[in-house]
């Protein structure tokens, strides 16, 4: 079930990008940066919120995917990635995509025509909550397309929709994290026009504002829409993905500065081009932001670091067992030490909710 997806969600849709769908169906798309850490991320994440909710065992599970694109979504869910099984293993699904974007609502229906599944066009901050369901996901950062003030009429929105259907559910959010690597030269802003720059198969352009969040504005959005809809959550918790490897790391577009760690780290793993250890050197940035963001960091360049020193001398290129092994052992460290602060390419947050 694997396809394209591009999470576009707006008050009410003005703009179809025509050639969006040629870059999510792209295989190019899928570097090994995405298939070894970004899906896994995810999964996981998806699989931690179903095991939060206490399901019993083989009853269904009911998903509404905010932002679904073409499909992304599902394919987290019902596919193994790496060593983690799919999520929906030994359980029926019930799977209700909802995106803002005809074209790509049409694409998703022609890839994934499958019992159980369907997908709608719709805004997410006109749900009503016709029907319960266990697990509204998101994945694409489809929420950074709204503002603060939106995303919280949003939030309520489904909200309300999991107090009406009387039954714990896990809310997702992802957004753009703002204090990224990709872009430090715009951390003081929470709002800025994003760009698309990494579109694979297409020479489109995409450019819109988007918004960007850390840990404790992404915490008031959420306590906002608590307390707007009445229903408190059970748990919060939060996931970073891509500390140091997000696409804009290969595009430089918003930190020229930056190391092209994405494309390092693929090309150890594809043996395409030489790839010295200094090359992926991390200095970490010392101003800028919040003494918490700027504490992980330094911590994390200091593991990092580490890793690197150990694979070999600093300008001798890496042969292709050693670049591939220093590879995996970098993007085990992605996964394994992120602090969900919104020191990444995307934060997660996870909204556990029992209105009974």
């Amino acid at each position: 079930m694997r396809g394209a997806r591009f999470a576009l969600i707006t008050l009410r849709l003005v703009t179809t990008y025509s050639s969006a769908t040629a870059h999510y169906l792209s295989p190019r798309r899928r570097d090994p940066v995405k298939v070894m850490l970004e899906e896994l991320v995810t999964h996981a994440t998806f699989a931690n919120a179903v095991d939060a909710l206490g399901l019993a065992p083989g009853a269904p599970l009911r998903v509404l995917d905010v932002g679904s694109g073409t499909g992304d979504g599902l394919a987290l869910l019902t596919e193994p990635h790496g060593e983690l099984p799919p999520v929906t293993a030994g359980r029926p699904l019930e799977y209700r995509g909802l995106d803002a974007d005809p074209a790509m609502v049409e694409t998703a229906r022609s890839l994934h025509a499958a019992p159980g599944v369907a997908f709608e066009v719709g805004d997410v901050r006109d749900w009503r909550g016709d029907e319960p369901y266990d697990l509204y996901i998101s994945c694409g950062v489809p929420y950074s397309h709204l503002t603060e003030d939106d995303l919280a009429a949003a939030l309520t929105a489904l909200l309300r929709g999991i107090a009406r259907g009387g039954r714990r559910a896990a809310l997702l959010v992802d957004v753009l994290g703002r204090y990224s690597m990709e872009w430090t030269p715009r951390w003081s802003r929470s709002a800025w026009d994003y760009a698309m720059s990494f579109f694979e198969d297409t020479a489109e352009h995409l450019e819109q504002p988007m918004t960007f969040y850390d840990r404790p504005a992404l915490a008031s959005v959420i306590a906002a829409a608590s307390d707007a809809s009445g229903v408190h959550p059970e748990a919060v918790t939060y996931t970073d993905r891509s500390v140091l490897v997000g696409r804009h790391t290969a595009t430089r577009t918003f930190n020229p500065a930056v190391p092209p760690y994405r494309t390092l780290i693929n090309d150890l793993v594809r043996a395409s081009a030489p790839v010295r250890p200094r090359d992926l050197h991390f200095t970490p940035p010392t101003e800028g932001a919040p003494a918490d963001i700027l504490t992980f960091f330094s911590t994390w360049a200091q593991d990092w670091n580490a890793l690197v020193n150990a694979s070999g001398p600093p300008d001798t290129p890496l042969p292709p067992e050693q670049g591939t092994t220093l590879a995996t052992a970098l993007l085990r460290h992605e996964r394994h030490h992120q602090a969900g602060l919104g020191t990444a390419h995307s934060l997660t947050a996870t909204v556990v909710v029992n209105p009974t």
